[in-house]
C-alpha cells in the first residue's frame, strides 16, 4: 500500500513519530511519502501519488488544520484517512469533526502496520486494538517493552524531501515515558491510560542509539546532537555511564539533553561533561513556590533549583530553561518572580511561553472545572507561545504576559535591561518591534550558547528566514490555508 504522511509544516525538530511509523510501514512492505501543506499543493500531490492511505499526527492546536483539510480531501479522493497523536488520544471526539476513517489512540507502533496489512488484504479493521473506527473507543494493547525491536526511524522521508537533511543539528530519542506528575503535561494521564499494561519508562540499549547516530552521521551533515527525551540524565544511572563511554569513542559530537534540577548531582554533571555535553535543558516553570509545587506539582524547592543550575555552571555546561507565564489566577508579579529566578540561576537562554490548557491534563481539567477555559480545544493556537486563552485574565494582563514573553530573552542576555522592560516596555501595546527583539536575541543565544554549529553566511541567512517564519506564526494570529 502507498501511505502519504501529511504535515502542516516543517521546522527544526525531527518528527520522530512519523519517521518511526514510516520505517515500520516500509518494513512491512508498504511505500511511504511525505506531503507538506504549507509548501505544496497537497491535492496535486495526492493526485500524483494516488495513496491508499493518508496519515496525520497532531498535537492540540495543530489538529484543527487536519480536521479542516481532511473533509475536502475525502470529497475529492477515494482514500482512507487516519489521524493519531496526543490530541486525538485525549480528545477522540475530534475524530468525528475531521471525518477521518480511523484514529490511532495511544502508541501506534504495532497498531499501524496491522491496520495497513488488514486494509491491503481487505480484512476487517473494526477490532484492531488502538484503532478507532466508530463511536466506541478501542481497547489498548500493552506498551511495547523492547524498543530495540523497532527499525531505526526513516529519516530519509524528511531529510531527502526537505532542508532538514542539510541542517547540522539533528535530534534523537533514547526512550519513552516520564515518571513525574507535572499537571500541565499529558504524561501523567498517558501513564494512567496504560496502567497495568507494562512498564511505562522504557529505554533503548546504548548500542541501538549509538548505531542509529552512526548511520545518520555517515549519511548527513551532523555537527550537533539534541537528545529529545523528556529526561535524558538520571542520577546513578548505569545506562548513562555506558552511553558516555561509547558515545565519546564512537560519535564524539557535542550534544544537548534534558534533566530535572532535583536529579542533579556532581557525579552526573561530571559524567555528562566527559561525554561531550555542551548544554542542558532544565525547567523552572514558576518562580513562586506555591504555583510551582502545588499547582504544577513540580515538587522542587528553589534552593535545589539554584544549586543544580550552579552545578552545571561549575563544569561550563550551558543551560536552557523553560518557564510558564500566565498560570491560572497568577498575576504579573508572579511572572516577574519567575523571570527573577531565571536570572538568579544565570541561565544562558530561556523560553517563557504563556500557559495553554491541553486535553486530559490535570491543569487543563482544573481550568475547565473553574470555568476559566470553556473546553474548546479547537480554538487554541497551534503554538503555546501566544496570548492566554484563560478568562481569568483581562486583556491588559494578557498584553503584559505576551510582552514579557517576548522581551525576557533580552533580559536574560542583558540583565541591566530588566528595569527598562518591567517599568516601561511591557506596558506598551504588543508590536512587531518586540517580536524582532525576541527573534534576534533567540537566534543569537541559541546559536552561540545552546546549539552551536559552524555555518556559512548563506546558511545563517536561510536559518534566519526559517526562524522568522516559524516564530512569527507562533506569536501571531492563525490563518487557515490549504489551497
Amino acid at each position: 500500500m502507498k501511505v502519504l504522511f501529511i504535515v502542516k509544516t516543517v521546522d527544526f525538530i525531527d518528527p520522530h513519530g512519523i519517521m518511526l511509523l514510516s520505517a515500520i510501514a516500509k518494513k512491512a512492505g508498504h511505500e511511504t511519502f511525505l506531503g507538506v501543506i504549507t509548501r505544496e499543493n497537497i491535492y496535486d500531490k495526492i493526485d500524483r501519488i494516488k495513496p491508499d492511505i493518508i496519515a496525520y499526527s497532531a498535537s492540540t492546536g495543530e489538529h484543527k488544520y487536519y480536521c479542516s483539510i481532511n473533509p475536502s480531501i475525502k470529497k475529492k479522493f477515494d482514500v482512507f484517512t487516519i489521524i493519531g497523536g496526543p490530541h486525538i488520544t485525549f480528545y477522540p471526539d475530534s475524530f468525528f469533526l475531521g471525518k477521518f476513517d480511523a484514529a490511532c489512540i495511544g502508541e501506534g507502533d504495532e497498531a499501524f502496520p496491522e491496520l495497513l496489512n488488514n486494509l491491503s488484504e481487505d480484512r476487517n479493521i473494526d477490532n484492531i486494538h488502538n484503532i478507532k473506527v466508530g463511536k466506541k473507543n478501542p481497547f489498548l494493547r500493552p506498551l511495547v517493552q523492547d524498543l530495540n525491536s523497532f527499525p531505526f526511524p526513516d529519516r530519509d522521508i524528511f531529510y531527502k524531501n526537505t532542508e532538514m537533511g542539510n541542517f547540522p543539528i539533528k535530534s534523537f530519542i533514547t526512550g519513552r515515558g516520564c515518571p513525574y506528575p507535572c499537571t500541565y503535561c499529558f504524561n501523567y494521564s498517558f501513564k494512567e491510560m496504560y496502567r497495568g499494561k507494562g512498564k511505562f519508562l522504557r529505554r533503548v540499549k546504548v548500542d541501538y542509539i549509538i548505531d542509529e547516530i552512526s548511520r545518520v552521521k555517515s549519511q548527513y551533515p551532523l555537527q550537533f546532537i539534541k537528545f529529545y527525551d523528556d529526561i535524558f540524565a538520571f542520577p546513578k544511572d548505569s545506562w548513562l555511564k555506558e552511553f558516555v563511554e561509547k558515545y565519546k569513542s564512537k560519535i564524539n559530537i557535542p550534544f544537548h539533553c534534558a534533566t530535572r534540577p532535583d536529579l542533579v548531582n556532581e557525579d552526573m554533571v561530571k559524567l555528562l561533561k566527559e561525554g561531550g555535553c555542551f548544554s542542558v535543558n532544565m525547567s523552572i516553570e514558576a518562580g513562586n513556590a506555591d504555583f510551582r509545587n502545588k499547582l504544577l506539582k513540580r515538587n522542587i524547592e528553589e534552593e535545589a533549583i539554584v544549586k543544580a543550575f550552579h552545578m552545571f555552571h561549575k563544569y561550563s555546561i550551558k543551560i536552557f530553561s523553560n518557564s510558564i507565564l500566565g498560570l491560572p489566577y497568577s498575576n504579573i508579579e508572579h511572572d516577574i518572580e519567575t523571570l527573577n529566578l531565571n536570572l538568579k540561576c544565570k541561565v544562558h537562554f530561556a523560553e517563557f511561553p504563556v500557559y495553554h490548557p491541553y486535553p486530559k491534563t490535570e491543569l487543563g481539567d482544573y481550568c475547565i472545572k473553574k470555568r476559566i477555559f470553556d473546553g474548546d480545544f479547537d480554538s487554541l493556537h497551534m503554538s503555546y507561545q501566544n496570548k492566554s486563552p484563560l478568562s481569568c485574565f483581562s486583556e491588559k494582563q494578557k498584553k503584559l504576559q505576551k510582552n514579557l514573553s517576548l522581551l525576557s530573552a533580552m533580559i536574560i542576555c542583558f540583565p541591566w535591561t530588566r528595569r527598562l522592560v518591567l517599568n516601561c516596555l511591557i506596558h506598551i501595546r504588543p508590536n512587531i518591534v518586540f517580536f524582532w527583539i525576541y527573534l534576534l536575541f533567540k537566534i543569537y543565544l541559541v546559536k552561540t550558547k545552546i546549539y552551536p554549529f559552524h555555518s556559512s553566511a548563506g546558511e545563517i541567512f536561510n536559518l534566519f528566514k526559517k526562524s522568522f517564519s516559524v516564530d512569527y506564526f507562533k506569536h501571531s494570529d492563525e490563518e487557515f490555508s490549504h489551497s
